[in-house]
């Protein structure tokens, strides 16, 4: 369990990434994954690696010439150049062997002239491994008004919903074409403002690593090597075993979500033969209105801690779940087929 899309000093963030995996770590948090603009400074200065008992990970936040189409890139040696079109630098990081997820895909806002938004215009480029569909900070901008911003400023986690039906909707699309992860990204930068005589952050680190976190569903223990624990977290996240949660709403640790069939057991991230009689089963740690989805089309929901479902149609099959009338866990998608 970890946090992703991170700003520190390097570019628009307000602490050291020493600084802030100190905080995940008292957190409890396993991996944090860093993404400063156009920037591998600190991956270079070999602050990449184990804070305790926390990963850091480091990438960077891509963006096009105009600064639109931004795109968190990992595993690459050298940040691109700066004038190549998204098309470019996604189909690069793939032939690098890096591992790139397309940023606030659908962000719309106008609250704030100075902050506008940068949703994600270009569909067409070739070979992105995930989507974030759940940007904290996107999602707070969107809903920011002159009327609510005290209140929003003052209680940020209460202010989130879920993933709109936009971002979940082409999620679903692009799912039925090849298998692209889906995650969760707080977009942490804890920037200070004034308001009167007085000066606070908003969203400090530690608030919003309590908000949308990234689940990582791994086959063994996640290693004490860094090189090794680096490459289990990926692994998984190529293969979408993962799912994203509202840590307000209660710790999402041993959500389970699985289908069965008289010879298989296929996880988030798997698929499993339609063939044979397969049923899903669907567990929270606490009560719920968990709803089953299949291509996007809600199959069943029920209330409580548990849902179990017979498969009746071929599908990508995933599982929304909500506490107190908000968004509280994303799964990824098993396929039937």
């Amino acid at each position: 369990m970890g946090v992703m899309h991170i700003h520190s000093k390097d570019s628009d963030g307000t602490k050291s990434i020493p600084e802030i995996a100190k905080i995940g770590n008292e957190l409890g948090l396993d991996f944090l994954f860093f993404t400063d603009h156009m920037t591998l400074k600190s991956l270079h200065l070999g602050r990449e690696g184990w804070y305790g008992k926390t990963l850091a990970v480091i990438g960077y936040e891509i963006h096009d010439k105009d600064n639109k189409n931004h795109y968190l890139a990992f595993d690459i040696p050298e940040v691109l150049p700066g004038e190549l079109s998204a098309q470019e630098y996604v189909k690069m990081v793939k032939e690098e062997g890096g591992f790139g997820i397309v940023a606030h895909p659908d962000e719309i806002r106008k609250a704030i002239p100075q902050f506008p938004s940068y949703p994600w215009t270009a569909w067409d480029a070739q070979g992105f491994d995930g989507i974030e569909i759940w940007n904290q900070m996107s999602e707070w901008m969107e809903k920011l008004t002159k009327v609510n911003q005290l209140k929003m400023i003052l209680s940020p986690r209460s202010a989130l919903y879920s993933p709109t039906n936009r971002v979940l909707e082409k999620w679903d699309e692009l799912n039925k074409e090849r298998r692209v992860v889906g995650v969760g990204g707080v977009d942490a930068h804890a920037h200070p403002i004034e308001i009167g005589p007085f000066k606070i952050t908003i969203f400090p680190y530690k608030v919003q690593f309590q908000s949308i976190r990234t689940h990582i569903l791994l086959d063994e223990p996640l290693s004490n090597d860094f090189q090794t624990a680096r490459g289990q977290i990926f692994t998984a996240l190529k293969n979408c075993k993962v799912f994203c949660s509202h840590f307000r709403w209660g710790d999402a640790k041993g959500f389970l979500f699985f289908a069965q069939s008289k010879t298989e057991i296929a996880k988030m991230g798997d698929e499993i033969n339609s063939e044979d009689e397969v049923k899903f089963t669907v567990q929270t740690p606490r009560d719920a209105g968990i709803r089953l989805l299949c291509d996007g089309e809600l199959v069943k929901e029920a209330v409580g801690n548990r849902l179990d479902y017979q498969v009746k149609d071929k599908g990508n099959y995933r599982v929304e779940a909500f506490r107190k009338k908000k968004g509280w866990i994303f799964s990824n998608h098993i396929r039937v087929v």
